[in-house]
């Protein structure tokens, strides 16, 4: 029987395997942004604090931001699909990049600031590859405008298959392991390393007070997920109601109950709870939820 273990995409997790682990985050970093280990001399941790342990110790945005010889480097986790992650983006990556500037120094003394954005859904909808990187640059002869500007997003679920070979993929595959035998088939693929960080993995596993840190997370995750659906079907509600009057409400009505199905099976998939607990945990009735279902099957 398989094991239960903590995923390292939750962002809790995915912070104090790489704050305690230093050996873990200088391959981590050496891979993802293909720097050969040996010329790294030096990471250093700027926020190693972890959140809060309790319900009552809220939270908004937990990221992991390093100096890596002299560079400035911000790296986030995301599983919840946000429409204003761009401008998110752009917005820690200039607050990273400006308060670099010490006062009374010229700004050539600006550092050059990368951003790392690990995303467990797509945002990039008509592009099949899993990394992206966005830079400055002239717009027609894509001349490089300053080296100082790097933004990359790595889309998990655009990673298909394990590539031995690849240890940006390898790294992704890890992260986004929700099960012992992903884990297994990643350290098999990716030799002394990953056996190294999956052994790590069930060794936090096994640590009562670090399941229960990722189960709050997730909860609390759950939680702003359940917030932001309410929100949208509220606004979803109002419009069929206009909908239903012009004669055009029967499409957002059923987009309204695929989001509410969805919602809900993401919920039993990341918490294992039958669905009857995933629905009062939601806030959602069962009678909701057969609505929605039935709707979608008609």
């Amino acid at each position: 029987m398989s094991r239960e273990i903590v995923s390292v995409k939750i962002d809790v997790i995915f912070k104090k395997f790489f704050t305690e682990h230093e050996d873990m985050l200088h391959a981590f970093i050496s891979d993802i942004l293909e720097i050969p280990s040996d010329s790294i001399r030096k990471i250093e941790i700027r926020n190693p604090e972890m959140p809060p342990e309790t319900e009552e110790g809220k939270f908004s945005r937990l990221d992991l931001v390093l100096d890596v010889d002299g560079v400035a480097v911000d790296v986030e986790i995301q599983i919840n699909k946000q429409d204003d992650f761009r401008d998110r983006t752009l917005f820690y990556w200039a607050k990273l990049y400006t308060s670099s500037l010490q006062k009374g120094q010229m700004y050539q003394n600006l550092k050059k600031t990368i951003a790392i954005n690990i995303l467990d859904y797509t945002l990039f909808e008509n592009r099949e590859q899993y990394h992206t990187e966005v830079v400055a640059a002239l717009k027609d002869t894509h001349e490089i405008f300053s080296d100082k500007f790097s933004i990359h997003f790595f889309e998990m679920g655009k990673v298909r298959n394990i590539q031995p070979n690849d240890r940006k993929t390898l790294w992704m595959q890890f992260i986004k392991a929700d099960t012992e035998e992903e884990l297994e088939q990643v350290k098999e693929a990716g030799g002394d390393l990953m056996e190294r960080a999956v052994q790590i993995v069930y060794d936090m596993s096994a640590d009562g007070k670090t399941r229960e840190l990722a189960r709050w997370r997730e909860k609390s995750m759950l939680d702003m997920r359940s917030s932001l659906f309410a929100a949208e079907s509220r606004g979803e509600a109002r419009g069929h109601e206009r909908g239903k009057a012009e004669g055009i409400g029967i499409g957002e009505a059923r987009g309204e109950a695929k989001n509410l199905v969805q919602l809900v099976n993401a919920a039993m998939t990341n918490t294992q709870k039958p669905l009857a607990e995933v629905l009062t945990m939601l806030g959602i009735t069962q009678e909701k939820y057969d609505q929605s279902l039935a709707l979608l099957n008609q």
